[in-house]
């Protein structure tokens, strides 16, 4: 911290060794010294508590903003009382020389910060992409693609158990969540942090963290007793960020938001941050050369790493607004930054609907966590989308889908949201992955409290099909029936074909709040569903008909309606 508060004094310091060596008058130069001394005091405390960027240009820009404020504070006090009542100020060696000083630092900071706003073209072209078709989007299978918990859910219910903690008077549950695999399961780790100062002083350190099962539906919060020292919330030395600050000097930190808690295989807590270094006089970022610094929370020792030499338990070392950035300056600047405001030529605008600095963390099949978005035509108020992206959390390459004439997910929230009015639940955490071959907008639907009330499936092409259900499965197997009953097409799906089928019924059940029958067949574990609405004789099925239809089935399992269906024992 000492050295940063004199690098940011430096100019201030030249100033007044210029100013003492000319004027030579005792007097003065101690008054200046006074100032001089004053004004370090209210940088140190400017750098402990607001950790200001190491960058050159920042540091340029501080120094002629804290030597301007050294010359003016010489002024006022009376300094050059003498030059001033005669007339002579810009004569004063001193003076002249500080203000030249000064200009010619605010000169080249104020040049630099354009150079770094105009010239974006080479932080666009370091982002690693990759352009595939919306047919290889990812896809939604049955029983194997995680549906993962609202982050809203998950911390209403964990701070519903922060009872569960020793002395709970001193600490709240943090307002953000973090997605982790740990030995091989998806879960969200949840920070505890301190209630304030004096809490701070009470506890002495955190007790340990909230983990929870981040796919089940109906998972409680287990509290992990892990004591740590460091975290974000603490002051003075047992400030993660200021830890992390202080022990790497020639790292930045990437992105407006904190260090996130990663948890090793071993329950142990770290503190991970995206980190980068600028080019010359610039605050340009070259994603390519990212770094990600992670601190044992109970230590305080850090280490920096590239994100191909990861720990493997550190499932995010691209943090989620380092993604959000990401993805705002890939759909910005493909043709630099005058673009942005005049011919916006293949601008793309995130949508920013995720929870998470509006990104939306997805637990991937592989046991990778992947950051989804969609983008929006900036220069329409239309809600259709014009591709996604998944930004891997890990290596930070950005997959991009190109999207035709689906609607994006501000229009699939608002569709969800006006079938739920009454009720005044809402949708969140939207998500698009192929099911059955269509683009489909995967909703969790939550009340006021944050609690689930279901899941809303919409045709990203068609906003008239959709499926609901109160699970992830039941509102796939809603939408399925729905797709077949508009005679929409499927495609590209896995193991799927339209079959023609005979048989025996072995059992029967009438959904009657659905207006659907559910059956199995004799010799047969595929369970097939009618729609009444479709075929009203089908509320007369038993066991024992005889049947023929026609359905289509993947890996063994109805998708969708039952089609031409005719019970033989019906005349």
């Amino acid at each position: 911290m000492l050295v940063m508060t004199l690098m940011y004094s430096l100019l201030a310091i030249i100033i007044f060794v210029c100013k003492s060596i000319f004027l030579r008058n005792k007097k003065q130069t101690l008054i200046s010294l006074s100032i001089l001394l004053l004004e370090i005091l209210l940088i140190f405390i400017f750098v402990y508590f607001l950790l200001p960027s190491r960058n050159l240009l920042s540091l340029l820009l501080g120094n002629a903003i804290f030597g301007g404020i050294f010359l003016i504070l010489n002024l006022f006090i009376g300094n050059f009382d003498d030059d001033i009542r005669r007339g002579k100020l810009w004569v004063n060696k001193s003076f002249s020389i500080g203000l030249s000083v000064v200009m010619i630092t605010l000169l080249i900071a104020v040049g630099g910060e354009l150079h770094s706003i105009l010239s974006v073209k080479p932080t666009y072209n370091s982002i690693s992409v990759k352009k595939v078709s919306s047919k290889q989007a990812p896809t939604f299978k049955r029983g194997e693609t995680p549906v993962a918990l609202a982050p809203k859910t998950v911390l209403n219910r964990v701070r519903k158990a922060v009872s569960d903690l020793p002395n709970s008077q001193y600490y709240k549950i943090a307002g953000t969540v973090q997605a982790q695999y740990i030995h091989g399961k998806a879960v969200y780790i949840v920070p505890v942090e301190y209630q304030g100062f004096f809490a701070m002083m009470k506890a002495k350190n955190i007790p340990g963290y909230f983990m929870i099962d981040a796919t089940s539906q109906n998972a409680t919060p287990k509290f992990i007793k892990k004591p740590y020292k460091y975290t974000t919330s603490a002051y003075f030395k047992r400030d993660a960020e200021r830890q992390l600050y202080r022990n790497n000097p020639q790292w930045l930190k990437l992105g407006d938001g904190g260090a996130q808690l990663e948890i090793d295989n071993n329950g142990n807590p770290y503190w991970v941050e995206t980190v980068y270094k600028s080019e010359f006089l610039s605050h340009r970022i070259n994603y390519k050369k990212l770094r990600v610094i992670v601190m044992d929370a109970v230590t305080g020792k850090t280490k920096t790493y590239k994100l191909s030499n990861l720990p493997k338990f550190v499932d995010e070392g691209i943090t989620s607004d380092v993604a959000a950035e990401i993805n705002s300056n890939y759909g910005s600047y493909k043709h630099g930054f005058w673009n942005r405001f005049l011919g916006k030529t293949d601008m793309e605008e995130p949508t920013n609907n995720g929870p998470e600095d509006g990104v939306t963390s997805i637990f991937n099949e592989n046991g990778t966590i992947s950051y989804f978005t969609d983008f929006t035509n900036p220069n329409t108020k239309s809600d259709s989308a014009l591709g996604y992206s998944m930004i891997n959390a890990r290596t930070g390459e950005l997959t991009y889908y190109k999207a035709n004439g689906i609607m994006d997910s501000s229009g699939a929230k608002s569709n969800a949201n006006q079938n739920y009015k009454a009720q005044q639940w809402t949708a969140n955490m939207p998500i698009l992955y192929n099911v059955d071959g269509r683009p489909t907008w995967i909703m969790t639907i939550l009340d006021k409290t944050h609690a689930i009330r279901g899941y809303y499936y919409l045709d990203a092409e068609d906003q008239s099909i959709y499926g609901t259900g109160s699970s992830p499965i039941s509102a796939l197997d809603d939408f399925r029936q729905a797709l077949v009953n508009s005679g929409a097409k499927a495609s590209n799906t896995p193991n799927s074909n339209l079959k023609q089928i005979t048989g025996t019924v072995d059992r029967v059940a009438i959904v009657s709040n659905k207006n659907k029958v559910m059956f199995t067949l004799k010799d047969s574990q595929v369970v097939y569903t009618i729609d009444t609405d479709d075929f009203a004789k089908a509320n007369l099925l038993r066991s024992g008909d005889n049947i023929s239809f026609k359905a289509n089935v993947v890996n063994g399992q109805s998708i969708g309606n039952v089609t031409k269906f005719t019970n033989h024992n019906l005349k």
